[in-house]
């Protein structure tokens, strides 16, 4: 797919309405006031019509670009593409080996716990940096700038794990780590600002298989790491701390790339004198009452606890797996690499899908249709666990059953969440908007870990109360299923709305 449309789609439409409304306003200046109405009602129509014309004949106009600037975009395109796939085998690289790391440091009895910390302290880290660096998008700092602060706290955090003196260094690697994914809001933010609600979620589920991608190669590193065993700096090098050996040396390799192939949107001058606005608006306090703001909204409510739910279930899945599984089927971590590889091949293949479906499905249809099968996957759970018993493979089969229905409903309800989302929240806060979905989507990840990292040793408990929270997010979906409207439709029809009560 040419992607290269979607980038300039919004800026051609709205350089095609400054030059209608300067045009209505240079007719309506000096005439009557009875004809203002029937001018603005012809203009609005006319602006819609030309978003219609701009959408069908966005690839004609693309010859206006110049060979540059083509490179520009489609490098740009490429980093962000690279930092949602390290993303993902930073993360599928450290999760199945981690609780060996940990037990290396401590015993078996409290290895629970601190797995939970592990991944919880990352996760929130991040949902605070994810808010900052919202909100530093919103008032304008370079984009570029914010990709390569992320880095920098990705290679330092990396290091840290690979130097691992005691668990306190791991710990804290995580946490600083944690940091560098506050690039994600600002980069889906770009992505938003440069798509329509009708390209968004093919364009975001294109970047987010990126990430799962990097989920699908984690592991396999994994296998080749399994094999590493020798001195670096004085420092022993194992399968448990090289991943964050790896990891360093490719987010260097990444920055030098940023640095090199990575370019901000040029802004117009309607978006300078936009960003000027905003920039002497945004204050705190400001930035705390546009978030109470996009909050108020039931739609918005919704989906984010439904994206909170989503992700509690997930992390709390990812954090039981490993210690699960080693203690029902005497697995070890080559079996769980190779489970999460095959997952990530199975969410993959989810995401070339889903690139179809949402062509032809509203994205509120398949998020209910995810959550029905979250609801299935944790049922399925709920009823054969008490049957299994440690070390026999019986109910092997159906509990990768369970975990395929998970994994399956995974990328439907990531992707259409913040596709619809962001079609709820204006153009001008989707920097903010995105840090706050992530800063909840990170403290589910914080709580999921710790809530099952604390019931490893009942994880039926476990399994029920996900049951319960997995059909409440049913329940509101179905509940709040016809009152999906997007953000465009409903500023539309603010501006019709006084034209026609005025007649």
């Amino acid at each position: 797919m040419n992607t290269d449309h979607i980038n300039y789609q919004q800026e051609i439409a709205q350089s095609t309405n400054e030059e209608k409304d300067h045009e209505l306003s240079e007719k309506t200046e000096d005439a009557p006031k009875q004809h203002i109405t029937s001018s603005t009602t012809i203009g609005i129509n006319q602006i819609q019509d030309d978003y219609q014309t701009i959408n069908q004949n966005t690839e004609n106009n693309m010859d206006i670009l110049t060979p540059i600037q083509r490179r520009e975009r489609i490098s740009t395109l490429l980093i962000i593409a690279i930092v949602a796939l390290l993303t993902g085998i930073d993360y599928a690289i450290i999760l199945p080996t981690a609780w060996g790391y940990i037990n290396t440091f401590m015993q078996f009895h409290y290895g629970g716990f601190v797995m939970g910390m592990l991944l919880s302290v990352f996760a929130l880290s991040g949902a605070i940096a994810g808010i900052i660096l919202g909100y530093l998008n919103d008032t304008g700092m370079s984009l570029k700038r914010l990709v390569l602060f992320g880095i920098m706290f990705k290679i330092i955090g990396n290091i840290l794990y690979f130097i691992g003196i005691n668990i306190y260094i791991v710990v804290l690697s995580r946490l600083i780590a944690g940091i560098g994914m506050g690039l994600v809001p600002p980069l889906l933010a770009e992505i938003s600002r440069r798509s329509t609600p009708k390209t968004r979620t093919q364009l975001l589920s294109k970047i987010l298989a990126c990430r799962q991608i990097g989920l699908l190669l984690g592991p396999c590193m994994t296998i080749l790491l399994k094999q590493m065993n020798f001195k670096l700096l004085g420092i022993q090098v194992t399968m448990h701390n090289s991943p964050g050996l790896i990891m360093a040396i490719l987010w260097i390799i990444l920055a030098f790339l940023t640095v090199f192939f990575f370019f901000d949107l040029p802004l117009s001058a309607t978006d300078r004198k936009s960003l000027a606005n905003s920039m002497n608006d945004y204050s705190v306090n400001q930035a705390f009452k546009r978030a109470c703001k996009i909050c108020k909204k039931p739609v918005i409510i919704v989906l984010l606890i439904t994206s909170f739910i989503a992700y509690f279930n997930q992390t709390a899945l990812e954090t039981t797996l490993t210690p699960f599984t080693n203690q029902q089927f005497n697995w070890h971590e080559l079996e769980v690499s190779i489970l999460f590889a095959v997952a990530g091949i199975e969410i993959t293949l989810v995401y070339v899908v889903l690139h179809y479906v949402t062509k032809k499905c509203p994205d509120q249809s398949i998020l209910l249709f995810g959550y029905i099968l979250l609801s299935l996957a944790c049922l399925i759970a709920v009823i054969i666990l008490p049957f299994s018993e440690p070390g026999s493979h019986k109910y092997l089969p159906i509990f990768l059953v369970f975990v395929a229905l998970d994994i399956l409903a995974l990328p439907l309800v990531v992707v259409t969440s913040t596709s619809l989302f962001t079609q709820q929240v204006s153009i001008d806060e989707q920097g903010i908007g995105q840090g706050i979905q992530r800063f909840i989507i990170n403290v589910a990840t914080v709580v999921g870990p710790l809530y099952a990292g604390g019931l490893l040793q009942s994880t039926w408990i476990m399994l029920c109360s996900m049951l319960f929270i997995v059909l409440f997010g049913t329940f509101l979906i179905f509940i709040i299923y016809r009152s999906f409207k997007s953000k465009h439709d409903e500023e539309l029809s603010s501006l019709i709305r006084p034209v026609n009560e005025s007649r």
